[in-house]
């Protein structure tokens, strides 16, 4: 069935003022406070209605009402009005995205807790990690027997090795290995090293195949095998802070979750699309958290999902609010990421 403009109207209100106060909401407040010209009647039987089409509920029989997940979920699709950010806002996400875009870890770790910050809410980043590759691989000789392996790596870092043979490594062999390493296996990621790679790489090494294949065994073990996401949360306890999860349980739920990071992240990233996602109580993953919703929005970069970035707060959060702030920082991330690309 289709609202009218009178049943809109009185549903925005009651879920503004829910969000803003956390109490059930009743006509007497709409006509005092919403400047509606109806009688407290006809108000209390547009909320019967909207009650009847599952949109609100009444939580104790002398209470008012609450909007239900349907309720919430019309609110943000029809009815929410978009959210200015302020000045500060402005200056602070931008501030934020100014951060040397290179230690993306990091840029992210800080990206969750200016977030949170910002919405007052609990935030949370996520990156799809990528297997790290080597840019050059260079030999330091240390005597005749030994000798140290560099691998500088795209990810800023330089991981070095000390080998140890237990015959002689001469300079040819080195700078062999050297040569044939820099060719073919940069830019290869380890778990994607392919066979035609590994054959072209021993026939450049000749007669110091064999020695080749030691070093690539040990390249493999430096660079090691990471996990596919890396998750940074931030203001856990500001969630805590609102009446929804004073019950011990609840909070209970609310630290088990975030301890347990891969199951959040792996239903938040199994989604097709990019746009920003409004999780509202049960709909996600029989709630993970209870009496809670979840906003995430996937960063895509090249038309690939490198991770994103989302806020956990009560179903009755400020989305407008939240979701302007999310929307901004990725769009400037991704402008960001695009300026790099070209450059």
């Amino acid at each position: 069935m289709e609202l009218s403009e009178r049943k809109k109207r009185i549903l925005k209100s009651v879920i503004d003022a829910y969000i803003a106060f956390g109490e059930p909401v009743g006509s007497k407040y709409l006509t005092e406070s919403c400047s509606f010209n109806l009688s407290p009647a006809t108000v209390r039987n547009e909320m019967n209605e909207l009650e009847s089409l599952g949109y609100l509920e009444q939580p104790h029989t002398s209470a008012g009402r609450v909007p239900t997940t349907s309720g919430y979920r019309t609110y943000i699709e029809l009815l929410m009005e978009r959210y200015r950010l302020t000045v500060e806002e402005v200056s602070l996400l931008n501030e934020l995205l100014d951060f040397k875009l290179g230690e993306m870890s990091k840029f992210m770790d800080e990206a969750s807790r200016v977030i949170s910050e910002l919405t007052n809410y609990t935030a949370f980043s996520v990156i799809k990690k990528k297997g790290v590759t080597v840019k050059r691989y260079e030999f330091v000789r240390v005597d005749g027997k030994s000798f140290i392996m560099l691998l500088i790596c795209d990810d800023g870092n330089i991981r070095s090795r000390h080998v140890q043979e237990i015959i002689p490594v001469t300079d040819e062999m080195l700078s062999a290995a050297s040569v044939a390493l820099n060719e073919s296996m940069v830019n290869v990621a380890p778990e994607r090293l392919a066979l035609p790679a590994i054959i072209k790489f021993e026939e450049m090494l000749g007669e110091y195949a064999d020695f080749g294949r030691r070093l690539l065994k040990i390249a493999y073990e430096m660079l090691g095998v990471t996990e596919d996401e890396q998750v940074h949360v931030s203001g856990v306890t500001k969630l805590l802070s609102y009446p929804e999860f004073y019950n011990v349980s609840k909070a209970r739920c609310v630290l088990e979750v975030f301890e347990r990071k891969r199951d959040l992240v792996s239903v938040l990233l199994d989604t097709k699309s990019n746009e920003l996602n409004v999780y509202i109580g049960d709909e996600i993953m029989d709630a993970l958290i209870p009496d809670s919703s979840f906003v995430f929005k996937p960063i895509n970069v090249g038309g690939n999902t490198i991770g994103g970035i989302g806020v956990v707060g009560p179903k009755r959060m400020s989305y407008n609010k939240v979701i302007a702030h999310l929307e901004y920082f990725v769009k400037g991330l991704t402008e960001e990421f695009t300026e790099e690309d070209n450059n």
